[in-house]
């Protein structure tokens, strides 16, 4: 019987840093009920995975729920590349999967949220506290190795976060080709559901927040502004260049304005979720977008996490963008309430 880590717990394990499996080495069996009663007297025994871990297998049963193991049966074929097998002894479900697995549970935003973070460049990783003491021991001694392409984001001090930057564990294609082929499967019609609202390749939680608030239709509880343009490549010349001296700059979130207004490019910075960055370079790059007629806003946490400053942040862009910002009906203030509290949420714990 092939167990495989699937749901909660595959999404997890896919947002370990690979230099931290490289810490563990490999983890524990998982195929027997000896070694699932084993697991229950380990230290954290798959790391920020944590107990109970949700595992799939195509054998007959319903699902079944141990201090271990939660056992999810799974009917009918798998969709194709549904499992990866790793070199550290466990097998996995691959990030669309693990997303499907996932997203009957999920509402359609926080499905969206999954998917953004698969085909994006982060990953969020709460590390135990073991794991981030050392993790931080090595980033203080200049020692720690960038492997696969991962890098943490830290903090303006040099601490450790929870975000990560890593190539995409998906593209765009590939993510809206599995949701024709998982059609009539389990978590299908959700899937396909959140993929109408993945728009680009994004670089942090706090860029998909922004994005789906601001820029989802009213009908769904955004503010009608998008979609955005993730990570627009903007090609700098003139006096722009001499600014910067650079000849490429990238934004968070693009969007043309109406006619006779500019464009608006909103950049997300530094938060929890979003890391540090070099304000004299940020300063330099706004003031070079602004010599080329873009109109850049600088916007912060805070100015979506409450309600009526949401308000003011969608008014405020759709003046800058020429776009009057209506008020929400009652049954759109119902799903912009909503929206909000699933987009949100702790991010980690999305699927727990």
């Amino acid at each position: 019987m092939e167990i495989i880590l699937s749901h909660v717990s595959a999404l997890q394990f896919l947002r370990t840093p690979p230099v931290v499996h490289q810490m563990y080495g490999s983890y524990p069996d998982i195929s027997s009920r000896t070694s699932k009663f084993a697991l229950q007297k380990l230290h954290d025994p798959y790391g920020a995975v944590v107990l109970p871990l949700h595992v799939l297998t195509c054998d007959q049963g319903g699902t079944y729920r141990g201090k271990a193991c939660v056992v999810h049966r799974w009917r009918g074929g798998l969709p194709p590349g549904a499992v990866l097998e790793t070199e550290w002894g466990v097998s996995v479900a691959s990030p669309l999967f693990a997303v499907q697995c996932l997203s009957s549970a999920l509402s359609v935003a926080q499905t969206t949220m999954l998917l953004y973070e698969m085909t994006g460049t982060f990953a969020v990783y709460r590390p135990t506290a073991e794991i981030r003491l050392r993790l931080q021991r090595l980033i203080d001694d200049g020692a720690l190795p960038i492997v696969g392409g991962w890098r943490p984001m830290l903090g303006t001090d040099g601490r450790l976060g929870d975000l990560w930057a890593r190539p995409p564990l998906a593209d765009l294609e590939e993510v809206r080709r599995y949701a024709k082929e998982i059609g009539g499967m389990r978590g299908a019609k959700q899937f396909a559901s959140a993929v109408r609202d993945v728009h680009g390749i994004a670089a942090s939680p706090f860029e998909v927040q922004t994005a789906m608030l601001l820029g989802l239709p009213k009908s769904r509880g955004g503010y009608g502004l998008g979609p955005f343009e993730h990570n627009k490549r903007i090609a700098l010349w003139g006096r722009a260049r001499a600014f910067t001296h650079r000849e490429v700059c990238f934004g968070d979130l693009y969007a043309e304005g109406a006619e006779g207004c500019q464009p608006v490019l909103i950049e997300c910075q530094g938060n929890a979720y979003h890391g540090d960055f070099d304000a004299r370079d940020d300063d330099n790059r706004a003031m070079a977008l602004q010599s080329m007629g873009i109109t850049v806003v600088r916007l912060r946490q805070d100015q979506i996490a409450e309600p009526a400053r949401l308000r003011n942040t969608a008014d405020y862009i759709g003046e800058l963008m020429g776009k009057t910002v209506a008020k929400h009906t009652q049954r759109q203030h119902k799903k912009l309430a909503c929206l909000q509290a699933d987009v949100l949420s702790d991010w980690w714990r999305i699927g727990t």
